[in-house]
């Protein structure tokens, strides 16, 4: 029973996750212009907005690969890192697609590549800690 529990609280965690993405995907770009400039000033980080948003992107794909890590090696009792890294790098393109449809936004080949670097990453973290 409890490990049918971290099965479902390890899915739960991904669906979040690929919420979040969904929900800052669908902000216009006006909409999401403003959540970057607001994170610049709340940060003061001496960034561009761009490379604010390339590390979002990256950083969101990076959690989101873990997670997905995480809930397959749950489920499956092993690793699976080529699996883990197709969900993240699939839905990096569901993702963009979903993005061409939003006003003021766009579907880029550099975010999905950077989605997917940022996944790869995710899942080489985990390799790291669990190494050790």
């Amino acid at each position: 029973m409890k490990k049918k529990i971290y099965i479902i609280v390890s899915w739960i965690a991904v669906a979040v996750c690929m919420g979040i993405i969904f929900f800052l995907s669908a902000q216009n770009g006006t909409e999401s212009g403003n959540t970057s400039h607001w994170l610049l000033d709340l940060l003061r980080l001496p960034v561009s907005e761009a490379f604010l948003r390339n590390a979002a992107h990256f950083l969101e794909f990076t959690g989101l690969a873990v997670l997905v890590y995480n809930a397959l090696y749950q489920t499956c009792l092993k690793p699976r890192p080529f699996l883990s890294l197709a969900i993240a790098s699939a839905y990096a393109v569901t993702d963009e697609i979903h993005q061409f449809f939003v006003p003021g936004r766009a579907l880029r080949l550099f975010d999905v590549c950077v989605d997917s670097t940022g996944s790869i990453c995710g899942i080489l973290i985990i390799f790291l800690i669990l190494k050790n």
